[in-house]
Formats: structure tokens, C-alpha cells, sequence
């Protein structure tokens, strides 16, 4: 994978660099329609539905991102985009943001809350946590329509005194400082104890280059601890890099299954020599369990539906608890213009398992049903979504809770690949 993403890589730079020397005087405004030809051409050869793009004039948009806009096969593509570098290295490569390092979610009342924070962030140091309520920043009342505005851009320095409501119901007033943030994409782990059951239970936020050690180091836990049961909480990761998705696999069933078929990428038909096979990576420290339970919601997204959909010919039962996932069995590749501070990200493949199963546009539905509690901290065994599996793990029944009270939903998560990359 990584050999194929470079050379796609390189094919598009050549491209780029023989055409760039088309630009003239003009400015930004030639800049951008030179970037806007690229962009265009390069989606005529590459993009997974490239017989479906619109006949259009690329010099008449007055951004890339406007026209990626125009490109999109409204069907079924709501992702390809367009990305400068400063923000594709800083996530992807660094695993760097700028801001807080919380999410935020609203639950049924209306209420702001704290849906994750990262750890090793001043947030995190001074005690916040999920589940806790924003109530004012800066003195000014916040609404999930101006909170975002209220805390302000994602510069380093800049300051905010939030009031919060914490677990206990204490009204708590920070000043926090946005900052960059090394990204810890394993939020939360841990091993619940339940009846004869040891269950290893992992929040994964990021499928980015900095997890692998994360990973080790709960996967090494999990181990050492002789867990018989495995919930990953993948709630509000929108996935990210299919190497990181290939090393969870190697720890999922990397003992048993080592190269195996874990994933086909199918590409157009101008791009079959493309199309390749990720096999199971070997791990001799990987766990050995016949099922597992995964937790997702309508913000689990690509990397992470590719992860439970690979799991599924393997394992006597993969079960999905939460609600239905965000629906996205399809993949990028980063082609990076030389002279340009762009990354384009078109949709290029679609995957299957080995089974060869995929084209789950609507999601991946929920085997247990049960709804976000934002009003619990992660590993509370009163939270919502993980009392249900724990209820399942323990008599093989399926707890339902359906008090509004506890029903949320993240905010900010509307706006395309570029809202992932940013902490609050």
C-alpha cells in the first residue's frame, strides 16, 4: 500500500510540475486556475466515478475547494477534498492540532458538552472531562449555534475562560490556552471486570501515525491482563490511514490469520493494475478471541467501518452496538501539487473484505441498539452504549435505554473531512 500511494503520488507531481509552467503573471487568481486544471484532469483519470464528472469550465471557480464542489458524484461522493498542506501534514504525518483538544456534542435538553478531551492537554490536566457542560466562554452565553465562533480561531495563544458544569454539578470557570496538541488517538483504555469476564475496552479517536504506540501499549495491557472479551469504541473516529487500520488488524488477528485477505482496494476501470489486496500483518503478541464488539455511531466513518467490516470473516461474531455508522466504503489517496500549497483527496477505490463484501453507502448498522451518553465519562459502566454491551456480554440480552436524557450527538461534524482535523 504504502509503494502504490507513493507511486500515485509521484505520477502526480510529474503531471503537475510538466503543466504548472502554464502560470503568468497574474497572481493568485492565475494560481488557483492552474491548481483548478489540475485538479480537474487529475479527477478525469483517478476519481472512482470519473464518468460521472460534469462538463465544466475549472477557470471559472474561485477556489479548489469551490471547485470540488462542482466535481462531487452527488450520488454517493460527500468527502473527496482539497486540503493545504500545513493541514494534511499537521494531522496526518505530525498527528499535530491546534486548539483545546475537546470535542463537543449536544445532548437531548440542548445542552453543550464535552463529548472527548485529548490527554496531555492543559483541558485534560485541569480535570476537564467528557460529559461535563460549557455553559459561558468568556462571559457570553453559549448555544449550539455561536460556541464555535465564541471560542474563537484555531491560533496558538489564543485565550478563552470557560464556564463549565462539571460531573459533580459544580460551576468551574478555566482560562485555557489553544495550543498545539500531540494528538493521543487512543483516548481510553482500560480492563472491566464482570462476572468471569476480563474486558478489555479501548476508545480510538485516530487512525494516524502516532497510534501504533498507543495501541501497543493497550493491546500489551489487554494481554497482560488475560482479557476474554474486547469492546472498541470507535464512536466519533472518522477514520485515516488504512496502514494504522492494517496494524489494529495484526493485533486483532494477526496471531491466527497472518496473511490473510484483510482488504480489496477496487479502483475504475482506466486503474485496474491498481487494484491490490492488504493482507493480516503477523503479531505473535496478538490476542486470541473469537469475537468482538465494536462501537460506532453516524461519526464512524471509513477507516473504522473498514476495520469491523474486515474483522467479520474471521471471528464467529463481530457485533456492532450504538447506531448505525456514517456509511463510507470507499478511500482516498494525497496527491500533493509541487509548486502549490494543496493536497487533493479524491475518492480513488472502493473496498471489500475477504468475503468481498462492502458498498455500504448507508452504514453499518447497530446489532445492539443504543444511544450516545454524553452525561458519562468513558468506561463508566453506567454509560449508555457500553452498560448495553456489558448487559450483552453477561447474559447474552440486549439493554435498550431510551430516555432523551441521554441521547446525544456530536456538533462540528457536518462540514467534511477538514472539520475532523480540528480540536476545539
Amino acid at each position: 500500500m504504502k509503494l502504490l500511494s507513493k507511486l500515485i503520488m509521484l505520477l502526480f507531481l510529474v503531471w503537475v510540475t510538466a503543466n504548472s509552467c502554464k502560470q503568468d503573471d497574474d497572481g493568485e487568481i492565475e494560481t488557483i486556475k492552474v491548481v483548478d486544471r489540475g485538479i480537474y484532469e487529475l479527477m478525469k483519470d483517478v476519481y472512482l466515478w470519473y464518468d460521472q464528472l460534469p462538463e465544466i469550465n475549472p477557470d471559472s471557480y474561485s477556489s479548489p475547494d469551490a471547485l470540488m464542489d462542482a466535481l462531487r458524484y452527488g450520488t454517493y461522493d460527500k468527502w473527496s477534498t482539497v486540503l493545504t498542506k500545513t493541514e494534511y501534514n499537521q494531522y496526518f504525518e505530525a498527528g499535530q492540532m491546534i486548539g483545546h483538544g475537546f470535542m463537543l456534542g449536544e445532548d437531548a435538553g440542548g445542552k453543550i458538552r464535552i463529548a472527548f478531551v485529548y490527554r496531555n492537554t492543559q483541558a485534560h490536566d485541569l480535570g476537564v472531562r467528557r460529559g461535563w457542560i460549557i455553559t459561558h466562554v468568556n462571559g457570553t452565553v453559549a448555544t449550539t449555534g455561536n460556541v464555535f465562533d465564541l471560542l474563537g480561531p484555531s491560533e496558538e495563544g489564543h485565550s478563552n475562560t470557560i464556564t463549565f458544569i462539571n460531573g459533580d454539578t459544580v460551576t468551574i470557570s478555566l482560562n485555557l490556552t489553544k495550543e498545539v496538541i500531540d494528538i493521543t488517538p487512543v483516548v481510553h483504555y482500560e480492563v472491566l471486570q464482570s462476572g468471569e469476564s476480563r474486558i478489555g475496552y479501548m476508545v480510538f479517536q485516530d487512525f494516524i501515525d502516532a497510534a501504533r504506540t498507543e495501541l501497543d501499549e493497550a493491546f500489551d495491557l489487554f494481554r497482560s491482563q488475560g482479557v476474554n472479551e474486547l469492546i472498541i469504541d470507535l464512536r466519533y473516529n472518522g477514520g485515516g490511514s488504512v496502514d494504522v487500520a492494517e496494524y489494529l488488524a495484526g493485533w486483532l488477528l494477526g496471531k491466527n490469520h497472518a496473511g490473510q485477505p484483510f482488504v480489496n482496494f477496487r479502483h475504475n476501470n482506466k486503474l485496474v493494475s491498481w487494484d491490490t489486496t492488504l493482507n493480516i500483518p503477523g503479531n505473535a503478541n496478538g490476542l486470541e478471541l473469537g469475537r468482538v464488539f465494536f462501537v460506532g455511531t453516524g461519526s464512524t466513518a471509513s477507516a473504522s467501518e473498514l476495520i469491523i467490516n474486515g474483522m467479520k470473516p474471521y471471528l464467529s461474531s463481530v457485533t456492532m452496538a450504538g447506531s448505525t455508522t456514517h456509511g463510507k466504503p470507499v478511500g482516498m489517496y494525497a496527491f500533493p501539487f509541487t509548486n502549490y500549497d494543496y493536497v487533493v483527496l479524491p475518492i480513488t477505490f472502493k473496498y471489500t473484505n475477504a468475503n468481498e463484501v462492502g458498498d455500504f453507502y448507508n452504514g453499518i448498522s447497530a446489532d445492539l441498539q443504543a444511544a450516545d451518553d454524553l452525561t458519562h465519562d468513558f468506561g463508566d459502566p453506567d454509560e449508555n452504549i457500553l452498560k448495553t454491551v456489558l448487559n450483552y456480554i453477561a447474559d447474552g440480552s440486549a439493554l435498550t435505554i431510551k430516555s432523551a436524557l441521554v441521547t446525544g450527538k456530536p456538533l462540528g461534524k457536518n462540514k467534511g473531512l477538514r472539520e475532523y482535523l480540528k480540536a476545539y
